[in-house]
């Protein structure tokens, strides 16, 4: 976990829009030439050295602790809990994911392998629905959304995350090494009508933030892709989040 929050004289010369524009439009991530694969192949070959927590990763915590303080969660499901790291030692948490040798590598008990398009649960069976990092790698989330709002009780909350737009835009990938050292390409799409998705599945908005790279990940960039680019990301927006609430006249 970073060491410290505090915003150094370079960071509040990062802050502004037009240094900011013009380092991510110069020094933009370097190409990296790797095939896409699907999400089952790239879990699967990613699964090995998954555990280790990521600047988007610690994002995604940030804006969930944040947005969820207070709410309740005591049925909670985490639809697509990679190795269930989110969800261990929580009484009551249950997780799904698509990816049965991340299941095992995380070696959690209360999680089964499936799909978050077709999840084998009851409706309105959680109070706090959690879709994380998820949906970008479907082409089409609507399936998706479908059952999320359907497995989540009448008057509870789902909360989805999503690599941003902005870090696409700036060049960013869902990339990984794998054991032998290749670069691998996750594949991602692009999706900026999360709410209009929702809304049609039969949620309604409550809340929507942004995760951008500051404070909270520099010592994640410093020990990892270094400070060169840590100043060039200083800013720029990487998850998107979006709490969503089922409405008690859904219910049936």
């Amino acid at each position: 976990m970073p060491r410290s929050n505090r915003v150094s004289g370079l960071e509040r010369i990062l802050a502004r829009k037009s240094v900011g524009w013009t380092l991510r439009r110069f020094l933009r991530p370097p190409a990296i030439a790797a095939n896409q694969m699907g999400p089952r192949e790239g879990y699967r070959l990613w699964a090995p050295k998954y555990s280790a927590e990521t600047a988007t990763s610690h994002l995604d915590d940030e804006l969930a602790r944040g947005m969820l303080q207070g709410l309740p969660q005591e049925r909670l499901l985490d639809a697509g809990c990679g190795v269930g790291r989110r969800i261990r030692g929580i009484p009551g948490a249950m997780g799904i994911d698509l990816s049965s040798e991340m299941l095992e590598a995380g070696g959690a008990t209360n999680v089964i392998a499936g799909d978050v398009r077709a999840m084998p649960f009851g409706a309105g069976q959680f109070d706090m629905v959690w879709c994380r990092l998820v949906l970008g790698h479907l082409s089409d989330p609507m399936p998706a959304y479908l059952e999320l709002c359907r497995v989540c009780l009448p008057g509870g909350h789902v909360f989805v995350t999503d690599f941003h737009p902005d870090a696409v835009r700036a060049g960013h990938r869902r990339t990984f090494n794998d054991e032998a050292g290749l670069v691998r390409n996750v594949e991602h799409h692009v999706h900026t009508n999360h709410v209009n998705l929702a809304s049609k599945a039969g949620l309604n908005l409550v809340a929507r933030r942004d995760g951008e790279v500051g404070p909270l990940v520099r010592d994640f960039y410093i020990k990892g892709i270094g400070r060169r680019a840590y100043i060039r990301d200083f800013g720029l927006k990487f998850v998107s989040a979006y709490l969503f609430r089922r409405p008690v006249e859904n219910a049936g």
